[in-house]
């Protein structure tokens, strides 16, 4: 655990993968251990960095060329719910828009509504070009950015109620993601998808970007079932296969 994978191999005559990392980038020599199977849980915009084996020229193509979104959000912590308490108040949503460059979407807490102490708003949700040209910007610049933004939504009590408490998220800048959901051009989904259902010299791939649908959590968690569904496949054991499927009710899987 705790290990950033840089080389994978296949040791054909043993039939295991193994797997190559380094305790530090600076290091010349790999630590390695060999595994029966490895599921791939990593977003193809990082396993496009590893020295893989050999792969067919269609799943090969799915990890180089598979576009990656990016997004970015700052969320801003307010002593109180004070957008809760206009003439007409706001009570959760993300229909807030605006022509501040930049800011994209603007989210409400839906929960705990009319309660007390502090509450935070997502100030800023931005994704495409917007997503990329944020990751330029420092994070204190970012943060204030939006800080004057919602100052300039909400008037000067804006300011008088930020705690100063902020966080902010640019996927692209995460080393262990470099983007934030994968976006299939035309015909990628058409392509791609049957590879994913394939086992490659005991290597399984799973994650957001093999799924049906992207940008969200369910996607990923989908591709977990059906990686999972696939292993105790490759293992022969097709009754606790089923069991998964009937269990997450991913009948969408045909075992």
């Amino acid at each position: 655990m705790n290990r950033k994978i840089e080389r994978v191999e296949w040791l054909g005559d043993a039939q295991r993968v193994n797997l190559q990392w380094r305790d530090n980038y600076t290091d010349t020599v790999f630590q390695n251990a060999s595994y029966d199977y490895t599921v791939f849980a990593v977003p193809f915009s990082m396993v496009k960095k590893m020295r893989l084996p050999y792969l067919p020229t269609t799943i090969s193509n799915a990890i180089e060329n598979m576009p990656f979104a990016s997004a970015c959000k700052v969320a801003l912590e307010y002593k109180t719910r004070f957008w809760e308490h206009y003439d007409n108040p706001i009570f959760g949503g993300c229909s807030t828009s605006t022509d501040i460059p930049g800011v994209g979407s603007i989210c409400y807490p839906s929960y705990c509504l009319n309660c007390t102490g502090p509450a935070t708003i997502l100030a800023s949700y931005a994704s495409g070009d917007w997503g990329a040209r944020w990751v330029s910007v420092s994070e204190e610049e970012h943060v204030q950015y939006m800080v004057d933004a919602m100052a300039e939504i909400h008037g000067q009590l804006a300011y008088e109620q930020y705690t100063g408490k902020y966080n902010r998220r640019c996927w692209m800048l995460d080393p262990y993601e470099g983007g934030s959901w994968a976006s299939p051009t035309i015909g990628q989904h058409q392509l791609y998808l049957p590879e994913y259902f394939k086992t490659y010299n005991n290597m399984i791939f799973v994650g957001e970007q093999t799924s049906y649908t992207h940008a969200w959590i369910a996607s990923a968690l989908e591709s977990g079932i059906r990686g999972g569904v696939q292993l105790l496949l490759e293992l022969g054991l097709v009754d606790e296969a089923k069991a998964t499927v009937e269990k997450w009710m991913a009948r969408w899987i045909d075992v």
